[in-house]
C-alpha cells in the first residue's frame, strides 16, 4: 500500500520539467533530501533538512483541497499560512503541486504569494504562502449589509464606491492571470480577501487551467452526469467547490463552465459579474432551494433579477447594464476581455458614459449638466440678461439680440463642455498611472521581502558602450540616446559598491516585466495579444509612461526602458522625485524637474515604499514627459486656439503649449525643479484659487476656457480667438 510520501514523490518524479521553480522542501533525513536534489536538478549540499521549521499555531479553515493553518516559520521568524492537502482530498497530489506551480508563476500584487512546496513530517504535502489578516469578500459583503442605515456605515468603506474600487483590484489580477494564460475557474467571495490595509488578494487556485491546455476528460457531458460524478449529496455540499467531473462552484459558474467544455476568459468573466452582483444587491446570484432549481438555474446560465436587492440602497441602471452583459448566457454577448470589463466599470466610476449601456440625448445632456454646472447657469444667465434688455428696444431688435444672445451663448456652452471632455480624458490618464504605480509599489516590496536572489546579467551605464550592449539597444528619438526596451538598467550611487548591494538588485530581477508591463498599460496595451516586435514599436514610438523606475534607501535605482546618460555624480537619493517623497504615502505627483539624462522636462508621480514594520525601503515613480502633458492639453476639436496652459492650485503656469520640445542640460543633480510663474490674468487666476469647476473669461479680445482636474488640483485653459467662433 503506498504512502503519502510515495505518491508524493511519484507526482514530482512524473514531471520533472514542471518544477524549475518550485521549491520543494522535506524534513525527513539526507537520503530524502538527495532524492529530492535529483528530482530538482540540484545538488544534495544545496536542500537542507528543514524539519521542524514550520510550527502550526492555529487552524483557519478547510477547502476541497485541504487544511490550512497559520503557522511560524522559525528560520525567518515571520508568520505564513500551510495548506496541507487533506488525505480525504479526492484531488489527489497532482493537482495540489499544481496549485503550487500555477500560483508562483502569477507575480502580481493582487495575487497571494507563494514561498514554497514542502512536506510535513508525517510525508504529506503543503503549500506555504502569505499569511492574509484580514476578511474575505463574503464577510465584507455582509458587513456592508449590516451596518447600511445605520450610524456605523461608512461611505467610504462600505459605500458602493468603495466596494467597486475592491471588486476593480480582483479584475485586475484576473486580467493579468489571463494574460499569463491562466483562467481561476473558481472565483465566488469566499476566494477573495481584503488584508488590514485594504490590499485585495485573489487566493485558492487550486482548480485553476492553461488556457492552452485541453478540455477536461468528461467535458461536455450535460450538467446533471457531472454533477452527479462530482458526488454532491446535499444543496449546501453544491454550493461549495467542486474538484471532480465539474470544475467550480455552481453559485457563480458560467453555462459553459457546468459541463465543462469551451471554458476559457470569458468564463472568469461571467463569475466576476455574478460576484459584483452580490456586491451591489447584498443577495446571492442564485437562490438555490432544491436540487431541481440547481439543475434548472445553473446550465441556463439563470441569475436573479436586481428587482431582489435589498431596496437601501439603488443599483443605477449602468451598473445593472454592466453585470447584465458580464453575465450573458452566451460567451459572445460578454465582454471581449476581464480588461474592458472592468474599463466599462471604472467608465461608470468616472461618470462617463458606459458601454454597455450608451448615453441616449437624454442622459447624454443631463450628464453634461451634472459635468459643467458653471458652463450651464453661465449659458442661462447670459440667455437671461440678453432677454431682459429686449423690453428697451424693438420687437424685432429684441428678438434678433435673443437669437443673437442665445447662439453665443451656446457657442460659450460648447466649447466649455468640449475642454471639459479634454480635462476628463487627460483625468483618465492620471488615474490610470496611478494605478499602475501602486501595482509598482506592492510588486517591489513582495520581491525584496521574500524573493529569492537569483543572479542573472546586470547591466548597467557603463555596459550600454561597446561590444557587450545588448541586441535590441537602438537609438530613439524621444529620449535622443540609445535605449533598450527588453532591459532595465542598474545604477548605483556614487558611494555605492555592486558587491554590497548585489543580493538587493537580484531581488529585484523580475522588476523588469511589471516595468515594461506598466509603460504598455499606460496606453491602454495589453502586452499578451500582441507579437513582441509590434510591443517594441510600440514602446520606441512612445507610450504615456517616459520612464519607470524604483530607486532604494541603499542608493540602488532601477530604470526602465534602460538608457545609457547618466551624470557621474547622480544619485537617485537626492533626486527630486525622491526627496519630496520619503516621508509621504500613497501616489503623489510631485513638481516638475529637469531629467538628468537631458530627455527634457517630466512630470513625476511617486509612490514611497515601506517594509511591513514601516521602514522605508525605497520610492518608486513613472515619469510622463512635458511632451507628452502637452499633447494631453491640445484641444483639436476647437478651432482658433492660440496657446493652452497648465495651472496649478495658486494659478501659476505649471506646462504651457509654446514649451513643446524644450530640453534640459544634461549633469543635472539635486533637488532642482521647474521655476514657475504667473500667469498674468487676475481674474483667471481668481478662479483657480477658488476652485471654480469650469468657465470662461475674456481677455484682449480672446476668450479664455477653463476646467478643473478631478485627479489633482490643476486647471487647464485654452486661450480661443473669438473671431474663430463669431463671438
Amino acid at each position: 500500500m503506498s504512502t503519502p510520501k510515495d505518491e508524493f514523490e511519484k507526482t514530482l518524479a512524473a514531471s520533472p520539467g514542471e518544477l524549475e521553480e518550485v521549491t520543494v522542501a522535506h524534513g525527513l533525513g539526507d537520503a530524502s533530501n538527495k532524492n529530492l536534489a535529483e528530482l530538482a536538478g540540484a545538488s544534495a549540499d544545496a536542500i537542507r533538512p528543514l524539519e521542524g521549521r514550520f510550527a502550526l499555531v492555529s487552524r483557519l479553515g478547510q477547502g476541497g483541497m485541504g487544511e490550512v493553518f497559520a503557522a511560524r516559520d522559525g528560520m525567518l521568524n515571520r508568520e505564513v499560512a500551510v495548506k496541507v492537502l487533506s488525505s480525504e482530498a479526492d484531488v489527489g497530489l497532482a493537482r495540489f503541486v499544481r496549485e503550487a506551480q500555477v500560483t508562483a508563476q502569477l507575480s502580481h500584487p493582487n495575487v497571494i504569494p507563494v514561498y514554497g512546496l514542502e512536506e510535513t513530517d508525517q510525508g504529506t504535502p503543503a503549500l506555504t504562502m502569505k499569511l492574509i489578516r484580514g476578511i474575505t469578500f463574503a464577510e465584507y459583503i455582509k458587513q456592508c449589509s449590516s451596518v447600511l442605515g445605520s450610524h456605523e456605515y461608512d461611505h467610504e468603506r462600505h459605500g458602493q464606491s468603495g466596494r467597486i474600487e475592491h471588486f476593480l483590484r480582483v479584475c485586475d489580477a484576473i486580467s493579468y492571470s489571463h494574460s499569463r494564460g491562466v483562467i481561476h475557474r473558481d472565483l465566488k467571495p469566499d476566494n477573495l480577501m481584503i488584508g488590514a490595509y485594504g490590499e485585495v488578494y485573489v487566493m485558492d487556485w487550486g482548480i485553476a487551467r492553461l488556457l492552452d491546455e485541453a478540455d477536461d476528460e468528461l467535458a461536455g457531458q450535460s450538467f446533471e452526469a457531472n454533477l452527479g460524478l462530482a458526488d454532491i449529496s446535499t444543496i449546501d455540499e453544491g454550493m461549495k467547490t467542486q474538484v471532480g467531473a465539474m470544475m467550480g462552484t455552481p453559485k457563480y459558474m458560467s453555462p459553459e463552465q457546468a459541463v465543462g467544455k469551451d471554458v476559457g476568459p470569458k468564463s472568469d468573466q461571467f463569475s466576476l459579474g455574478m460576484v459584483l452582483f452580490e456586491m451591489l444587491t447584498f443577495t446571492a446570484p442564485r437562490e438555490i432551494q432544491d436540487m431541481s432549481e440547481l439543475l434548472d438555474k445553473v446550465p441556463s446560465g439563470a441569475r436573479d433579477p436586481f428587482s431582489k436587492a435589498k431596496q437601501d440602497e439603488v443599483v443605477p441602471l449602468a451598473l445593472q447594464a454592466i453585470v447584465n452583459r458580464a453575465t450573458s448566457k452566451d460567451p459572445l454577448g460578454r465582454y471581449p476581455s476581464v480588461q474592458e470589463f472592468s474599463d466599462d466599470l471604472r467608465r461608470y466610476v468616472h461618470g462617463e458614459e458606459v458601454r454597455a449601456r450608451p448615453d441616449n440625448l437624454i442622459r447624454s445632456l443631463w450628464r453634461r449638466v451634472q459635468r459643467h454646472p458653471v458652463a450651464v447657469m453661465s449659458t442661462l444667465l447670459i440667455v437671461i440678461s440678453m432677454a431682459a434688455a429686449i423690453s428697451t428696444v424693438s420687437l424685432y431688435r429684441g428678438l434678433e439680440a435673443e437669437r443673437v444672445s442665445s447662439s453665443r451663448g451656446q457657442t460659450l456652452a460648447n466649447l466649455v463642455a468640449k475642454v471639459n471632455q479634454r480635462v476628463g480624458e487627460f483625468d483618465s490618464l492620471l488615474f490610470r498611472v496611478e494605478g499602475l504605480l501602486e501595482g509598482i509599489s506592492t510588486s517591489s516590496r513582495e520581491q525584496l521581502e521574500h524573493a529569492q536572489a537569483v543572479p542573472y546579467q546586470i547591466i548597467g551605464p557603463a555596459d550600454l558602450i561597446g561590444a557587450n550592449a545588448p541586441e535590441d539597444l537602438v537609438e530613439v528619438q524621444r529620449y535622443q540616446q540609445r535605449a533598450s526596451f527588453d532591459n532595465c538598467i542598474v545604477v548605483l550611487a556614487p558611494d555605492v559598491e555592486l558587491a554590497d548591494v548585489q543580493d538587493q538588485v537580484f531581488q529585484l530581477g523580475g522588476l523588469k516585466y511589471v516595468l515594461r508591463d506598466a509603460a504598455l498599460r499606460s496606453a491602454r496595451i495589453d502586452a499578451s495579444k500582441l507579437e513582441k516586435k509590434q510591443a517594441d514599436a510600440i514602446l520606441r514610438e512612445g507610450t504615456p509612461i517616459h520612464w519607470a523606475y524604483v530607486g532604494l534607501e541603499n542608493g540602488v535605482m532601477i530604470n526602465y526602458p534602460a538608457n545609457e546618460k547618466y551624470p557621474p555624480d547622480y544619485d537617485p537619493r537626492k533626486r527630486p522625485w525622491y526627496v519630496s517623497n520619503v516621508s509621504k504615502h500613497g501616489a503623489i505627483w510631485g513638481d516638475i524637474y529637469p531629467d538628468a539624462s537631458g530627455t527634457g522636462y517630466l512630470m513625476p508621480c511617486n509612490q514611497p515604499i515601506y517594509d511591513r514594520s514601516g521602514k522605508l525601503l525605497g520610492v518608486a515613480g513613472l515619469d510622463i514627459s512635458m511632451d507628452t502633458v502637452i499633447d494631453e492639453m491640445d484641444i483639436p476639436e476647437i478651432a482658433g486656439v492660440k496657446e493652452t496652459w497648465l495651472l496649478d492650485e495658486a494659478g501659476r503656469v505649471l506646462v504651457s503649449s509654446e514649451e513643446k520640445g524644450r530640453k534640459s542640460a544634461l549633469s543635472m543633480s539635486g533637488n532642482r525643479t521647474k521655476a514657475l510663474g504667473a500667469l498674468g490674468i487676475p481674474e483667471l487666476e481668481a478662479h483657480a484659487k477658488k476652485g471654480t469647476t469650469s468657465g470662461f473669461v475674456v481677455d484682449e479680445g480672446d476668450v479664455l476656457v477653463f476646467a478643473r482636474f478631478k485627479a489633482l488640483p490643476w486647471v487647464l485653459v485654452a486661450r480661443i480667438d473669438s473671431l474663430a467662433h463669431d463671438l
